[in-house]
């Protein structure tokens, strides 16, 4: 069995079914599902995500999850449970290969060199640059070494019997350290992973320039289409997946929030992959999507303001801990 797998809460469905619909254009013969750090909401029929299949958080069982949800906030949240995803998969589904990829991702043609690399190594990363750059603006190589050297954006394991315990050892850090904050030498899962090439042998970085372009390499890689109309890469390289990380459909013209270096008045070449996605967002209802009530987060969008915003999100988080400390419910 061959799993992919994203992780959202329910504002972010939109996405994660325009992912999934990508990734089974091109690989069919895998099982696509949305790990929902949420409760799936009735305000949203269950055939929305067409052929991807819905499982919900809870379904995994996680030891203390309501201390989980309660001490991070929800990118934190979704984030440090992506290895027990990864576990559940493998374990309870006999998955012989896992590829996780994040919902704010579109795919353009088969994974092929991650499909022949995960028959010789157990581990497959791609780097967040192969290229240095510190030109005054963001992000710098500075900026993304803080965040880890790999994107967890993408992650693809194979034979659960050889990495079993890499998965029960990031599993066990991330739902203890799990946290962004930089002040403290944390960012959510991803920082975990510069250890790979110290702790394990059998992994391989891929830097096929085509996989995970995103607003933080993009100082070293453009786009071009050949006459199949197919998206090249450095005029040599197929475009397997983009990375819309940091992307606003309410905001248009520009790349990513975490970007300063270009604008899409400056990369022509990004111009109509952005206006497709942005496309294919407001087709499948972005704007109601992104509005919908998150189960674990019920205050975090009852305000439009961001001061608000974490007002609220932070006192029904301390309503939660008292709640927990006083029933253990």
């Amino acid at each position: 069995m061959k799993i992919a797998f994203t992780i959202c809460s329910n504002n972010y469905l939109a996405s994660a079914k325009i992912l999934s619909e990508s990734f089974l254009k091109y690989h069919p013969d895998y099982i696509f599902y949305i790990g929902l750090a949420d409760k799936y909401p009735d305000e949203l029929e269950i055939d929305y995500v067409g052929k991807a299949t819905i499982l919900e958080v809870e379904k995994l069982n996680i030891c203390n999850l309501d201390c989980l949800y309660t001490k991070y906030n929800i990118i934190e949240f979704n984030t440090a449970i992506k290895p027990s995803y990864f576990l559940y998969f493998f374990e309870k589904l006999h998955a012989e290969k896992v590829i996780y990829i994040d919902p704010d991702t579109l795919v353009y043609s088969r994974f092929e060199e991650v499909e022949s690399l995960l028959l010789s190594y157990n581990i497959v990363l791609t780097p967040h640059i192969t290229r240095p750059v510190d030109d005054g603006f963001s992000p710098s190589d500075y900026e993304t070494l803080r965040g880890g050297v790999f994107n967890l954006g993408f992650l693809a394991l194979s034979n659960f019997n050889l990495i079993g315990d890499f998965l029960r050892w990031w599993s066990d850090r991330v739902l203890n350290y799990g946290f962004g904050d930089f002040s403290r030498s944390m960012f959510y899962d991803q920082l975990w992973m510069n250890f790979i090439p110290c702790l394990y042998d059998n992994y391989f970085i891929l830097k096929h320039p085509g996989y995970n372009i995103a607003a933080w390499n993009l100082h070293e890689r453009n786009l071009t289409v050949n006459n199949e109309n197919d998206y090249i890469v450095n005029y040599k390289f197929p475009l397997r997946f983009f990375h819309f990380s940091g992307y606003k459909f309410n905001r248009p013209q520009s790349i990513s929030t975490h970007l300063t270096r270009y604008n899409l008045e400056q990369r022509t070449d990004l111009i109509e992959i952005f206006k497709m996605y942005r496309h294919l967002l407001q087709a499948n209802d972005v704007e109601k999507i992104s509005s919908l009530p998150i189960y674990y987060y019920p205050g975090l969008y009852l305000h439009k303001s961001k001061k608000h915003t974490k007002f609220n999100n932070l006192a029904w988080r301390l309503k939660r801990s008292t709640q927990v400390l006083l029933t253990g419910k």
